[in-house]
């Protein structure tokens, strides 16, 4: 089921290439992580410190996984790395 709603995805909105449907779906997924992060920090000038701090420290990490997990799609693609990657965001 689910495979087959992959490949409906992959040939409709990108000519069949399932990395192509891949690489979309992290883009949109970095476009709203850098919107959460600029958030975070406005939220620095608006409440009390322990607040801000919260929300400054939950947006650096964002930024952090968003980094990793690009650098793990173009470089790095064996399977302790992403297993790496997977265990970092459960953690988080």
């Amino acid at each position: 089921m689910l495979s087959q709603y992959t490949t409906l995805l992959a040939d409709s909105l990108c000519g069949g290439s399932s990395r192509k449907l891949i690489a979309g779906w992290w883009y949109s997924i970095l476009v709203l992580s850098l919107i959460l992060s600029m958030m975070s920090f406005l939220v620095l000038g608006s409440r009390m410190f322990s607040e801000g701090f919260a929300a400054v420290w939950s947006g650096l990490m964002l930024i952090g996984l968003c980094i990793g997990g690009t650098m793990i799609m173009r470089r790095f693609h064996n399977s302790m790395a992403v297993g790496f990657f997977m265990g970092s965001v459960v953690a988080m």
